[in-house]
Parts: structure tokens; C-alpha cells; sequence
């Protein structure tokens, strides 16, 4: 899933004359605290919430440019990438632009949690499973195999590195809710399963740990 996929479908960019009133009044409206300033096709950055709270609300958004940010992200680059930039700088959105910077669109932290979602297929039915590891230990391949011999799928996974201890979390999504036997099989060969659950039980605790990959993902 790339950048241009996940242009918002709602959320305008500002033009340099806009009056800060307009900007305040989308940003509540649209549930952001973030807006892309755009002159034509010409991406000029970020204006944000506290920049222009304690201005006169007929100034220009243009007054602010002293502090615009100019985060943006490439139409090609991936998901992945764009989740790190969101949270590498605490903004509500990110401008995508094309190779020669012209304005496509705008990205917000809520749609990009939603795509996410459905990429890491969050709302099919299936079990859960976390397995704690070594770096070294690391093998996606053999983790898979012993699943595969289980007749079940691996839907999603993610890492996890705990910085207080180096060790790694995997968890797993699998097309099966009942997961007993997985974790039997897994356990025989050695594999350390921390936790493991039905999703429809424990959903809030999976977006727990969605959230904390959002915080510190590092790819």
C-alpha cells in the first residue's frame, strides 16, 4: 500500500489567503490539528493548531509560513514509511507530493489507522498468538512451517523489540480461532508463546499492541 493510496478523500489544503477563522474551523471540523498550505500545485507546508491560536482570526495563514513544517511523503513511498514519519514528528498530517513537489494530497493519522487495520486484516475472524525470542532465534520461515503444519495460515504478523530486555515479540495473526493446538506444536519446538487468544475476546488488547507499534516501529 503506497502513499497515494491513502490520500484523504475530505481534508482541502489551504491557500496562502485564507484567513486563519477558515483554518481553525476545518481543523475542527475534519478532527485535525494539522493543514496543508498549497499555492496552485506548489506545496508550501504545514500549518498547525497552536501556530495560529493566538493570532487575529482574520490574519492570513501566510503570516505563519516563519512556522510551517514541511514534512511530506512521496506518492511511491509505503505505508510503512509514511507511518514512520507521522509518529517520528507528532503531526495529525502529512502532505504527499510528487518527484518534482508538486501537492497531491494530504494523509491523515486517522485514515492511516484505518488503513493499517486493513492491512494487518485486524477484523477477520481468527486467533492471536505471541511468541517471545532471541534476535537470533528469529525465523519467520520456521514459525510459519510449524503453523502450516497445524493446516492453518498465517494472516498477519509484526515485531516488537522490548527496549528493556532486546527481546522480540512476535505476533501473529492465524485463520483459525481455536489455536490450542498451534501453541502445542510451537511450544514442542521450542518456541516460547507468552499469550494467545481468540480476537473476538480480546480486541482491545491486539489495538494495544497496534498502538504501541505505531509508536515505535522501525522499519
Amino acid at each position: 500500500m503506497l502513499a497515494r493510496e491513502l490520500i484523504s478523500k475530505v481534508v482541502p489544503p489551504l491557500r496562502p489567503n485564507d484567513e486563519v477563522a477558515r483554518a481553525l474551523a476545518w481543523m475542527d471540523e475534519f478532527k485535525v490539528s494539522h493543514l496543508p498550505v498549497v499555492d496552485g500545485t506548489e506545496y508550501l507546508g504545514l500549518i498547525s493548531e497552536d501556530n495560529i491560536m493566538d493570532g487575529e482570526k482574520g490574519d492570513t495563514v501566510i503570516a505563519s509560513k516563519d512556522a510551517f513544517s514541511h514534512a511530506s511523503v512521496l506518492e511511491s513511498q509505503h505505508i510503512y514509511y509514511v507511518i514512520r514519519k507521522l509518529s517520528a514528528t507528532d503531526l495529525s498530517v502529512v502532505a504527499v507530493v510528487d518527484t518534482e513537489g508538486k501537492y497531491l494530497g494530504c494523509i491523515t493519522l486517522s485514515d492511516l489507522v484505518t488503513k493499517f487495520e486493513e492491512l494487518a486484516v485486524i477484523n477477520q475472524p481468527g486467533g492471536i498468538i505471541v511468541l517471545s525470542m532471541n534476535k537470533k532465534d528469529y525465523s519467520l520461515a520456521q514459525v510459519a512451517h510449524v503453523i502450516e503444519s497445524n493446516n492453518a495460515k498465517i494472516l498477519s504478523s509484526y515485531i516488537f523489540e522490548r527496549p528493556q530486555t532486546g527481546m522480540l515479540e512476535l505476533t501473529l495473526k492465524v485463520n483459525r480461532e481455536e489455536v490450542g493446538s498451534i501453541v502445542q506444536s510451537l511450544e514442542r519446538y521450542d518456541f516460547q508463546v507468552i499469550a494467545y487468544f481468540q480476537e473476538s475476546a480480546h480486541l482491545e488488547d491486539l489495538k494495544g499492541r497496534y498502538d504501541e507499534l505505531m509508536r515505535y516501529i522501525n522499519i
